[in-house]
């Protein structure tokens, strides 16, 4: 019990940084089951619409083993679903959609969802480095209708993906042989890819102020999280590792801007204890000596039990931060199960309490 209490005000504490800058933050620590079909579901991807509709998008196995029994979720082909829903709670509850057009042969692991200004919805994929003969990142838009997939130019054999849109131009960053790399789209054509940085993967980015952002990690993740900065896409400036969990490897990092504080999230996986989602916090991330000590927020063991949680992907709506991510935790979280998406609500006041 006092573990668990300890745990709690550290984590208050690295929401409130610095110098305690809200002071109706709180943690409630909820775990909410969002998925809970048998097969494997993962990678969420949420964005919020200019009508106001969040739109979920994960990947489902087509393989109905769905435990990592004999099953290894990595080699599975998926379908690409989603959820729409007018509040952030309404998608527990909201019906399951696939984007029901002819599949590539691409496993289609990854995905990546942005609205343009434009009002478009583009959804990206790529194989994660799961099966498939056609092994570009594809995209499908939305405009009431879903398209066919397109393949992005000078993509071949891209692994992780994210996307983002900057000065109404569409960033693809994805990695080829470990190489991180971006290209962008100005609304006639795709640029020739930008190598970012060699023996990177997984990469996920964020724009502030007109600068971007990419957290990423190395191929075995026993290094820590690093992180690459440009002003224009062209040029990059590579830091770190800004931080790492202890004898853990460190995977899937995803950055957010919190008012003044950044906010890092990624997925150490520190074998019998299983994966676990932590956050770390800096207002100055290009230093790394800046980097609070880093925090678990989810549980991936119970006894001689281990899971996976990965792949997290935070929102944040007005005083209140939510964290999607998969698990194949089972509903009191003592053994593994099949993979879902899960939601975590780190922090919030009363303005946000209907969500």
């Amino acid at each position: 019990m006092k573990k668990f209490v300890i745990g709690l005000v550290i984590i208050a504490m690295l929401l409130a940084m610095p110098a305690m800058v809200s002071s109706d933050r709180r943690y409630s620590g909820k775990n909410v089951q969002i998925t809970t079909d048998p097969r494997y579901d993962r990678n969420p991807s949420l964005i919020c619409a200019s009508d106001g509709t969040y739109w979920l998008f994960y990947t489902r196995g087509r393989d109905n083993t769905g435990i990592r029994d004999g099953y290894n979720p990595d080699l599975d082909y998926y379908d690409i679903c989603y959820r729409t829903s007018k509040s952030i709670k309404g998608l527990q509850k909201a019906n399951d959609n696939i984007i029901d057009v002819t599949y590539l042969d691409n496993a289609q692991r990854d995905v990546a969802a942005l609205q343009a200004s434009d009002g478009t919805i583009w959804l990206f994929a790529s194989t994660g480095l799961g099966p498939g003969s056609e092994r570009s990142v594809y995209f499908y838009t939305y405009d009431g209708t879903w398209s066919m997939s397109t393949a992005v130019p000078n993509t071949d054999y891209a692994a992780h993906i994210d996307a983002l849109e900057r000065n109404g131009e569409i960033w693809v960053f994805f990695d080829v042989g470990y190489v991180l790399k971006v290209t962008f789209y100005d609304g006639t054509a795709w640029s020739m890819p930008i190598d970012i940085h060699n023996d990177a993967t997984v990469a996920k980015a964020i724009v502030e102020d007109g600068t971007f952002y990419v957290v990423w990690t190395t191929p075995s993740g026993s290094s820590g999280i690093y992180l690459s900065t440009s002003a224009n896409g062209n040029s990059w400036n590579t830091f770190g590792p800004i931080v790492s969990w202890p004898g853990a490897t460190n995977w899937d990092p995803v950055l957010i801007k919190d008012k003044s504080i950044f906010r890092l999230f990624w997925a150490p996986d520190a074998g019998s204890e299983g994966q676990f989602i932590t956050m770390s916090v800096s207002t100055n991330p290009t230093d790394p000596s800046s980097w609070a000590t880093p925090v678990k927020l989810t549980t991936a063991s119970y006894n001689v039990n281990n899971w996976w949680d990965f792949w997290p992907e935070p929102y944040k709506k007005g005083n209140s931060i939510y964290l999607f991510y998969t698990s194949e935790r089972n509903i009191d979280a003592t053994e593994r199960t099949d993979g879902n998406i899960w939601m975590l609500k780190l922090s919030g006041s009363h303005e946000d309490s209907e969500d």
